[in-house]
């Protein structure tokens, strides 16, 4: 019956693993240093396409590189074609690639720090740092200004303006808290 054959699947299933505490506390710690979320990775998955969907995608501002996302990391391609380089890795959710106005550095999202705050890298994916440290709050679809130096992002609706190097930011869009100056 249908009923002895769940009872089989669920007497017959291993537990999942989870990580031990000594493994969560040294995990923990490492995320403190590293600025990145407190998992161990247990497998590694392959995988090869020529294909993929719901892509973000940006171009170099020579018109020479692509880069892009996919499942989580960020990728660069000639736009010529060819084999993609991953620039990004980890157990972060890292999306939304965009190029600096010189094409030196890249502005993106990321969750490897627990929330989705917007990071910087080095063109190549290297010297990722952050820019928002908003624990609670997620932001999307960041954007340069012309002059490489503030980066615009969306919050709960609202776009908001932050240098480079990070900061409290300043809302452009929306109703501020009660009592603000317009």
């Amino acid at each position: 019956s249908l009923a002895t054959l769940l009872l089989a699947l669920v007497v017959s299933t291993p537990p999942l693993a989870a990580q031990t505490h000594t493994q969560n506390h040294s995990s923990a710690r490492a995320a403190v240093r590293t600025n990145s979320l407190p998992l161990i990775n247990t497998r590694t998955l392959r995988f090869t396409t020529d294909e993929g969907t719901w892509l973000s995608v940006d171009l170099t501002p020579d018109g020479r590189t692509i880069v892009f996302d996919l499942l989580g990391d960020l990728y660069t391609l000639p736009i010529t074609g060819g084999t993609a380089t991953r620039i990004t890795s980890g157990p972060g959710f890292d999306q939304q690639p965009r190029y600096s106005p010189d094409g030196t550095q890249l502005v993106f999202v990321s969750d490897r720090n627990g929330a989705k705050n917007v990071w910087v890298a080095n063109a190549d994916g290297s010297k990722p740092r952050t820019v928002t440290k908003q624990e609670r709050m997620n932001f999307s679809s960041p954007i340069w200004t012309p002059d490489g130096q503030y980066i615009i992002a969306t919050r709960s609706s609202q776009l908001w303006l932050f240098h480079r190097d990070g900061g409290s930011g300043v809302q452009m869009t929306g109703q501020g808290p009660e009592g603000a100056a317009p």
